[in-house]
């Protein structure tokens, strides 16, 4: 009978900790859902990592032990370029692919930020397409000491950005390689100390265009970019 009693607390904790295991190894998991036949050709064209201790306080209130002991989190921030005739619909369904992919890879990626264009000459101002944002509560700062050390994704969520232009971009829409020749001549540094009224008559004799065409390629190509 001793030996019985004895026996059964032992149980008793081995099953409590079974349960905390399978409750640690739920609660640890982000199921992504997307639709796989509606996902786009789409290419990477920049992609990198970065990582910094996860904070909770202010960097002050940390002794430097503490800061020393600190995990750290890793973002990925990514640029990929897809097709200007995209939808909605698809550039939703690529992004969180691309997430489910990355994270699958590199289960320690604790953020993850994707830009999409259409033009990867506009990589680095902005994002011409939409852009995506997977982190807790889909917010950034928010990755604690405890969500990087053990990867818990359980309160992880999207934030999808999408311009309105998205899936309404035809092909007479685009602009050409002269026009955006001439918009990127425009928007050159080498002007950013000039008036207009000093800039444009050297664009327009540089490609033999009047004033009217300037600003029509202009207002083309810039609404294009929005």
């Amino acid at each position: 009978m001793k030996r019985i009693l004895w026996v059964l607390p032992v149980l008793i904790l081995l099953s409590c900790n079974e349960t905390r295991n399978n409750k640690t190894k739920t609660e640890s998991e982000f199921k992504i859902d997307f639709d796989a036949t509606k996902i786009s050709n789409f290419t990477i064209e920049e992609s990198e990592f970065s990582s910094a201790k996860a904070l909770t306080r202010k960097l002050s209130d940390y002794s430097t032990q503490e800061l020393k002991d600190l995990p750290k989190f890793i973002r990925l921030t990514m640029s990929i370029v897809v097709p200007y005739d995209i939808s909605k619909e698809s550039i939703e369904n690529t992004l969180k692919s691309i997430v489910y992919e990355q994270s699958k890879k590199n289960k320690d990626i604790d953020e993850i930020v994707i830009f999409a264009y259409d033009d990867k000459n506009d990589i680095g101002k902005g994002y011409t397409y939409g852009k995506l944002l997977w982190s807790p509560n889909a917010k950034t700062g928010n990755v604690t000491p405890e969500i990087a050390k053990n990867n818990i994704r359980t309160n992880y969520n999207f934030e999808i950005i999408i311009k309105d232009k998205v899936g309404k971009v035809t092909k007479s829409d685009l602009p050409t390689k002269r026009e955006l020749e001439i918009y990127n001549e425009i928007m050159s540094e080498k002007y950013w100390d000039m008036q207009e009224e000093q800039s444009e008559p050297i664009i327009m004799k540089k490609f033999k265009i009047s004033r009217k065409e300037l600003k029509e390629i202009w207002l083309k190509v810039a609404k294009h970019k929005q």
